[in-house]
């Protein structure tokens, strides 16, 4: 379907909700699912990134946990792009109400959007789980072997949730909330029967526009879908020239 079609909903549309997976984080190489780089990691530590991210490795060898969380995790968080500065610009214009996403690297927050729902945390919210102060990435990457909380001396939790965590109730509540009230749902970077596609379940509103870069069978719930690089999808759709200053 045309980018043409997608910028017609867009600049026409009011009430929009994002679903933002990690197809955008992927093309800047923010990707922790890459075969190569799970590789590396298990080159490196004998272990594979989802086993290092676990709530009992994270107890149990809280010094090699940071290690990777500073290494892989947090030096691997990239720069808004984009996709990112669209959606701000979307949130600017009145037009977007919130986006909700698995991804933790921040980059939508840190373009300037607002409300953004991370379900699985996010790296600048790491939190001491005593006092519950909170503390951005670069106090963790400057706080070297354990980063402890300044306050009361408690390990800190990292702002992301580890394998074998309750996911926050709430937040999924605040997101299915945001989702059903919505009247255009743009779905990015990721598709509709994925963990985070697959809440447009929740949605009631009109239309379903979808952007990835490959297609998948699942599209043909979409009303409008958009394949290949996410970023330039984006900006064609949405360009500076819609008043954004």
């Amino acid at each position: 379907m045309s980018i043409g079609y997608l910028k017609s909903i867009l600049e026409n549309g009011r009430n929009i909700v994002c679903l933002l997976g990690r197809g955008p984080a992927a093309e800047q190489g923010c990707d922790l699912y890459r075969e190569d780089f799970s590789y590396d990691v298990e080159v490196r530590y004998g272990r594979s990134p989802s086993e290092i991210v676990n709530s009992t490795f994270y107890n149990n060898r809280p010094e090699v946990f940071y290690e990777f969380y500073r290494e892989d995790i947090l030096n691997r968080r990239g720069e808004p792009d984009e996709v990112n500065f669209c959606l701000k610009r979307l949130e600017d214009d009145g037009k977007l109400r919130g986006i909700v996403t698995r991804g933790f690297f921040d980059l939508s927050r840190r373009a300037g959007c607002h409300n953004v729902i991370h379900l699985y945390g996010n790296i600048d919210r790491n939190f001491c789980p005593h006092c519950g102060k909170i503390y951005d990435a670069e106090y963790i990457l400057s706080h070297k072997p354990l980063p402890l909380c300044e306050k009361c001396g408690t390990l800190i939790h990292p702002g992301i949730a580890l394998s074998g965590e309750m996911l926050d109730r709430r937040t999924m509540n605040r997101a299915i909330e945001l989702i059903s009230s919505a009247d255009i749902l743009l779905v990015v970077g990721t598709d509709l029967q994925s963990r985070l596609g697959s809440m447009a379940k929740y949605f009631t509103g009109d239309r379903i526009c979808l952007i990835n870069t490959t297609d998948h069978y699942s599209d043909e719930a979409a009303d409008c879908v958009c394949i290949g690089n996410i970023a330039k999808i984006m900006h064609e759709a949405y360009p500076v020239s819609l008043g954004i200053k």
